[in-house]
């Protein structure tokens, strides 16, 4: 092969590196880039408070697929009280540290504090959450963060 002939193939492969670490760096960005699977909620009891005019009791279930969760939110009028039922949830509130709940662990949530990491854990197993909650009658219950 001529001297011309293997710059030309030098050349070549060298193209072909740049293109393919490009294709990968864009395809991690892409893949990184994708949204986590939501969250299903399903309430399963809503009650107003006599006692309490104005308030209401809810329960929900939370099924969070693996990999799955919510972006961060508030509940602007609700106080949440939360206990894993299966498999383990990823949960950070405000500030503080971002905690690894297990099944039969529980948290609480005051009203309109953030709701910064909320997931599951697990990239593999499902995990279920009962959330019972008093809110105001007619408020909205969860608001998203907005994204800075």
């Amino acid at each position: 092969m001529s001297c011309s002939g293997r710059i030309l193939m030098r050349s070549l492969f060298a193209t072909a590196g740049v293109a393919a670490l490009a294709g990968a760096f864009s395809l991690g960005v892409v893949v990184a880039q994708q949204p986590m699977p939501a969250t299903k909620a399903t309430q399963i009891m809503k009650q107003a408070i006599g006692e309490f005019p104005g308030r209401e009791v809810t329960m929900t279930t939370l099924d969070i697929p693996p990999g799955g969760g919510s972006m961060p939110h508030r509940h602007p009028t609700t106080y949440n009280f939360g206990y894993v039922l299966e498999g383990s949830y990823r949960i950070k509130l405000d500030d503080g540290p971002e905690r690894v709940l297990e099944k039969g662990d529980t948290f609480y949530e005051a009203p309109n504090q953030l709701h910064a990491v909320s997931r599951n854990a697990s990239a593999t197993e499902p995990a279920k959450i009962l959330v019972v909650g008093i809110a105001q009658t007619g408020k909205p219950n969860t608001i998203p963060e907005p994204q800075k």
